[in-house]
Parts: structure tokens; sequence; C-alpha cells
């Protein structure tokens, strides 16, 4: 649990009416469903909810007091009243960072940034405890949340940023305050909620100013977005890493191959640093994703021991170019979990890799926008140009990738039929690549595939 503090010092962070109570907290929560004995539980609002109504059910789960922007009558424990509830639960997690000896690592991207933020977490934790955003907690609540989840005895705290729009990392990394900021790339996820690229790469650039000016801020070299992070990290040490061992990066890899289901590489750094390293995560981007938890990391002081070990020892992600066998001859390779432009090029760019027939099967890629058709059509002709043999799209919003593939693309209705296609047309040795944005569920094509085989 978190470090106690006093409800006095939850009204100074909140600003709250000042508060004599030296009646102490160990948690906050802002879910009466998840509420620990010793909690502060935060009454926020929504547009189908009001927290304020919950306080006496958060009471009776063993919450000792309540943050509310409307007093309650009939409730037996404290409330501290405050303008905006979600402010204070900001307010309240920078006070649980402050009081943190935790070196923070700041993540953020438009793809990849989870993958980092295991890859950060597999090491460190080699190092000692370290705490690291769980699932997509990453906006405006789930940092906060991660937050709290600080405990005295952690060394090492790794919190991944999302955003929708401009604005909303500039106030998570002033929570965070991270010593070291890593930004994979500036892509067209969420297009739709910024209006352009350049309000990406600005957006995803606020992370850049949280840290301090004797922190460092780790970059992929690759991206078109490098310089214009590099020029806003002023005076702050940058590290580079690419694919090109003959560039000025401080990073790059070297000697790829693949050695029993390992993906296996040198990692190379400044003033002739080199180690072997193992991946059990396939995908050429996953090199990159490594060089910069490998840059960050060291520039934490970490051992390489450490950074060998934990990579090694790091499984795929779930529903993250995760590999599944089928049948004999037949993968899946499920990355089900998300997508946009750019992390569906990297798949499929994997897919084409692997050899023998690969068949793609691809769900829309959601918030993209105006430029939703244009973008879709760009993956269909990818897959078309990579020699991808079927391409398998499901449900409404997909009619680009078909367009751009051309003759051969198939559109289904439901996962379901998709997968009794893919069934009957399969032919060894066969890869079939399962992607799609979350809101598409492309997983019931991978759950739908696995039971009738088992079944």
């Amino acid at each position: 649990m978190m470090q106690p503090f006093t409800l006095r010092d939850a009204a100074e962070m909140t600003g709250a009416a000042p508060m004599a109570s030296a009646l102490t907290y160990t948690g906050v929560s802002t879910d009466t469903r998840t509420i620990q004995p010793g909690d502060l539980f935060v009454a926020l609002r929504g547009e189908q909810f009001d927290g304020n109504a919950y306080v006496q059910q958060a009471i009776d789960a063993g919450a000792v007091a309540a943050v509310v922007d409307e007093i309650q009558d009939g409730v037996a424990a404290p409330q501290l009243k405050v303008e905006d509830t979600l402010k204070a639960l900001g307010c309240l997690a920078l006070g649980n960072r402050l009081a943190s000896p935790a070196r923070c690592v700041g993540v953020t991207g438009s793809s990849g940034k989870t993958t980092v933020k295991e890859m950060l977490a597999a090491i460190l934790r080699q190092e000692g405890d370290t705490l690291a955003t769980r699932g997509n907690l990453n906006n405006h609540i789930g940092v906060p949340l991660t937050l709290f989840c600080l405990e005295p005895a952690h060394r090492y705290a790794i919190i991944e940023m999302g955003a929708s729009g401009v604005g909303e990392i500039a106030y998570t990394v002033n929570l965070a305050r991270p010593e070291v900021a890593v930004l994979t790339n500036a892509g067209e996820a969420h297009l739709e909620g910024f209006g352009s690229y350049e309000n990406i790469v600005e957006a995803k650039g606020e992370i850049i100013d949280g840290v301090a000016s004797d922190g460092v801020v780790v970059l992929n070299g690759d991206d078109p977005a490098c310089p214009v992070w590099r020029a806003r990290a002023g005076q702050r040490r940058v590290l580079t890493v690419s694919a090109d061992a003959a560039g000025d990066a401080d990073y790059h890899y070297r000697n790829v191959r693949s050695e029993n289901g390992q993906t296996v590489f040198d990692a190379v750094g400044p003033t002739g640093w080199s180690q072997q390293i193992r991946l059990n995560l396939p995908g050429k981007h996953n090199l990159l994703n490594a060089l910069m938890a490998i840059a960050a990391t060291r520039a934490l002081g970490a051992r390489d021991e450490s950074i060998v070990e934990g990579l090694d020892e790091l499984k795929p992600v779930k529903g993250r170019l995760e590999k599944i066998a089928l049948q004999s001859g037949v993968n899946i390779v499920d990355d089900s979990y998300n997508a946009n432009p750019t992390s569906m090029k990297a798949a499929l760019q994997h897919l084409a890799e692997q050899g023998g027939t690969g068949a793609a099967v691809l769900g829309r890629m959601a918030e993209l926008g105006p430029d939703a058709e244009r973008l879709h059509e760009e993956i269909g002709h990818l897959a078309a140009r990579l020699g991808i043999a079927h391409l398998l799209v499901v449900g409404p919003g997909t009619e680009g990738y078909v367009r751009g593939f051309g003759a051969g693309a198939q559109q289904f209705a439901s996962h379901e039929a998709a997968a009794d296609w893919l069934l009957a047309h399969s032919t060894p040795p066969m890869t079939i690549m399962v992607k799609g944005s979350r809101s598409s569920a492309m997983d019931l094509v991978v759950r739908a595939l696995i039971d009738k085989v088992n079944n």
C-alpha cells in the first residue's frame, strides 16, 4: 500500500477546506467495487454517472473519507469538498509521487509504448522493486490511479502515457515527473481526435517538457518526428536508436538471427558497448523497441546482466504478435489487441517474413477521422505489395482494405464466418495474422479458430 497520508494532507493537496483530522488513508479509489479498508474515495463525475451518489457505499466498504464536489447528507464520515474531483484526483496522485523516491521512466508514442513499457519493467525488476502501468491505465484518470500504487519500497516506476488530443500528456507528465522519457514514434493513431499528424507530434512531444533539464530523452531516430523532438529536448541529454548501423544513432543492432524460437541480435551502444540480446517477441520493430528500453535503463545505471536476463525472460503480451500453434503447420499470430496504421504496417511486414502462405485477417482501424478511407486503402495496398496471399476483412469500415488489396480480398460480416473460411482453406505451411482496433473485437476470430479446431 502507499505510504499513509492524513486528511489534513489531502485537504492541503486538493485545496479543500482546511481539516485538522489526523485520520490517515493508505490508498485512493474511484470505484466502490475496489475499495479497500483505509482508502480515500474520490467521487468522480461522468456523462453517465455521479460518484457523489456512491459516497455512503464507499464508506460502508471501508473508505475512511471521501473527496466530493457536493456534500452528501447523512454520511457519518469526513468529506473533503472541492471544485473539481478529477483535478483533486491528480493533486492527490502528485502528492504520492513527490513522496516517493522511485526513479521514473515515462513512455509514450503512437504504437509500441506498451511493449516498451513491459521491456523496461522486465529489465528494471532485475534491479529492484518496480511499478509499471497495468493494462491501459495511461490517461488522465489511469495515470493518477497508477501513481497511487507507488509504495515506499519501489525503486523504479514506469508510467505509460497515452493521449487522444493535445494537452493530455502535458497534464499526466506533470504528475509522473519522469527522469527519463521514451518516445517510440508518431503515427496516425487517434487522428480523428488530434486533427492532424502535426498535432500528434506536438502532443507526444509534451512528455519531453516534463523531464528535468538534467534528464534523458530516448528517441526513435528512424521516426520522421525525431528531429522535432530532438529540438524540443533543448539541453536535455538525447539518446537515439536506429536500425541503421552505419548512421549516427547512439544505439543500433546487428547480426540478427533466429535461434530456438527466439530473435537474437547484438545491441550496440556508445563507447563500444555491446551485448547479445535474446527476445521472445517477434517482429523487427521489436528490435528498436528493445533498443529504446536498453538506452533508457542504461541511462538509469542498469547492469548489463539485468538487461540481458530481463529481455530474455520477457514473454509476449497477450494479443500483441502472440504466436499460437493452431494445427500442424498452421500458426496464428494474434495481434488483435489494437491497431493503427503504424502498427498495422509492422504486423504485415512481420507476416510477410514468415514464409509459406500468409493470411491477414483485419478489422477496422478506429479514430482516423476523414483520412480513414485513404489509410485503410494504403494498408490493403501494402498487403498486396508484400505478397500476402489472402486478405480477409471483418465488419463495417473495412472496405478500404479491399479496394487497396484488389482482386482476392474478401469481406465477412462476422468473425465466425472468417474463421470458417480460414479453416476450410488452410494449407500448411500457413501463418494467419489477426489484427484490428479494440472496437472491432478481432480476438473473437482467434477464439473461434481455436475453438473450432479443438472441438
